[in-house]
C-alpha cells in the first residue's frame, strides 16, 4: 500500500505540472496584435430548436466590431421558433446576415455536420469561422483571433470559451472536464507539428478557408459526433498550423443546463468521443478511479503515517490543480473539494454512456438514431 500511495503522489504531482505548464504555454486574448488589413470572414452557425438561445447569440455576433463580415445561419429542420427568429433578424440586418433552411438529412450525415457543410458552400470568407448556437461574443472577439492568425501565420484557431456556470457541482465537472480535455489533447503541444496534439471546440473554431476545402470540409466528418475537435486534427494532418488562445471572457458559453444535465451530455455523446475505443474507456474510468480517487480512499485501507501523509499530499496537488485551472473560467478555487463527487460522476458517465451505446447497438442524435458501425465507419482517422 505504500508503494501504491507513492505512485500516486508523484501522478498528482505530475497532473499539477501539467496544469501549470499548460496555463503558462496559453496565450490570451488581451495579447492580440493589432489588426492592420483584416480579411474577409464568414461566421457559419448551425441551429437546431434554439429558439431559447438563438436570438442573443446571433446579436452578439452581428455587434462584432469587424469590417469585413458576413455570418450564415442555418436552420437545420427546427421544428420551433428557430427558423423564424433567424429569418426576423436577418430582415433587419439584410448585408451581414443570410438564412439557410435546411428541411431534411441526407442518409449518412449527422444534421450539424451537414448543416456546416452546407452553409460553407455558399461562404464567401477567406476565413470560416463555426460556433455554436448559444455562444455570446464580445464585439474584439473576432478582431482577437484574426489579429493571432495573421500574426503568427496559423491556418487554424480556437478562443477557449468562458465557461458560464450557476451550481456549484456543476463548476467541479467543469473544471474537472477541462483539465481532462486539455491533457487528453495536449493542448500545451498544439502550435507544433506533432498531429497527436490538435484540438477544436464548437464555441470557437476558426479555419482558413484554402485549408478547409483541401481536405473536403465537413465531408470526411460527417459522421463525427466530436466533429469540432476532427476539425483540428484534419488541419494537423493536411500540414496546417493550429493556435489556441484564452478569449479572456470575449467568447461565453454554458456548456449544459447543471450538474445533471452536464452528466447527461457526457452519457449521450462520451463514448462517441473516444471513438468507441474500449481501451480508452477503460484508462479514462482507471484514471478517475484508481488515481484520482485513490489518495482519499487509502488512509482507510492503511491507517499508517507515511501512507496518510502521501495521501495528504496527493489530495493537496488535486486541490491545487483545480484551483488554477478554475482561475481560467473564474469558477470558485475551492472548488476542488468537490473532487471526489466531480470524479465519480464523471466517470459514471462514461461507463454509463458506454453500456447505453452497446445496448442500443448505437446513439440518438438529433432525432436520427446512428449504428455503431455506422459511427465507426466514419471516424477520422
Amino acid at each position: 500500500m505504500l508503494l501504491y500511495a507513492l505512485i500516486i503522489a508523484l501522478l498528482t504531482t505530475l497532473w499539477l505540472a501539467i496544469v501549470i505548464h499548460a496555463i503558462r504555454r496559453q496565450r490570451h486574448a488581451g495579447d492580440a496584435p493589432p489588426t492592420i488589413d483584416p480579411p474577409p470572414v464568414t461566421i457559419i452557425v448551425a441551429a437546431m430548436n434554439e429558439e431559447s438561445t438563438i436570438e442573443p447569440a446571433m446579436r452578439s455576433l452581428l455587434a462584432l466590431d469587424y469590417p469585413a463580415l458576413e455570418i450564415i445561419a442555418i436552420d437545420d429542420r427546427s421544428t420551433d421558433r428557430t427558423g423564424a427568429i433567424l429569418d426576423e433578424l436577418a430582415g433587419v440586418y439584410p448585408d451581414r446576415l443570410r438564412t439557410i433552411h435546411i428541411r431534411e438529412l441526407p442518409p449518412g450525415w449527422l444534421g450539424k455536420c451537414h448543416a456546416l457543410h452546407v452553409a460553407a458552400r455558399h461562404a464567401r470568407g477567406t476565413w470560416l469561422l463555426f460556433t455554436d448556437a448559444d455562444v455570446i461574443f464580445a464585439p474584439p472577439a473576432l478582431r482577437t483571433a484574426v489579429a493571432f492568425a495573421t500574426d503568427h501565420g496559423a491556418d487554424h484557431i480556437v478562443l477557449f470559451p468562458q465557461m458560464l456556470w450557476k451550481g456549484y457541482v456543476e463548476a467541479a465537472l467543469l473544471t474537472l472536464f477541462t483539465m481532462a480535455f486539455s491533457f487528453g489533447f495536449q493542448i500545451w503541444r498544439v502550435e507544433s507539428r506533432s498531429k497527436r496534439a490538435f484540438v477544436g471546440v464548437g464555441a470557437f473554431n476558426m479555419v482558413r478557408r484554402e485549408l478547409y476545402e483541401r481536405f473536403g470540409g465537413h465531408m470526411p466528418l460527417r459522421l463525427e459526433v466530436a466533429d469540432d475537435v476532427k476539425l483540428g486534427y484534419l488541419v494537423k494532418k493536411h500540414g496546417g498550423r493550429s493556435m489556441t488562445v484564452n478569449s479572456d471572457g470575449q467568447v461565453k458559453v454554458r456548456w449544459r443546463e447543471g450538474a445533471l444535465d452536464t452528466v447527461r451530455g457526457l452519457e449521450r455523446s462520451g463514448f462517441a468521443g473516444l471513438d468507441f475505443n474500449w481501451g480508452r474507456l477503460i484508462g479514462v474510468l482507471l484514471i478517475c478511479t484508481a488515481v484520482m480517487l485513490a489518495p482519499y480512499v487509502l488512509p482507510l485501507i492503511d491507517s499508517s503515517p507515511v501512507v496518510l501523509l502521501l495521501s495528504l499530499c496527493s489530495i493537496a496537488m488535486i486541490l491545487a490543480a483545480y484551483a488554477i485551472s478554475a482561475r481560467q473560467h473564474r469558477l470558485p478555487p475551492w472548488i476542488g473539494l468537490l473532487h471526489p463527487l466531480a470524479c465519480l460522476l464523471f466517470a459514471w458517465a462514461f461507463a454509463r454512456s458506454a453500456i447505453l451505446t452497446v445496448a442500443h447497438g448505437g446513439l440518438e442524435w438529433r432525432g436520427t438514431f446512428y449504428s455503431i458501425r455506422e459511427l465507426k465507419r466514419g471516424t477520422v482517422r
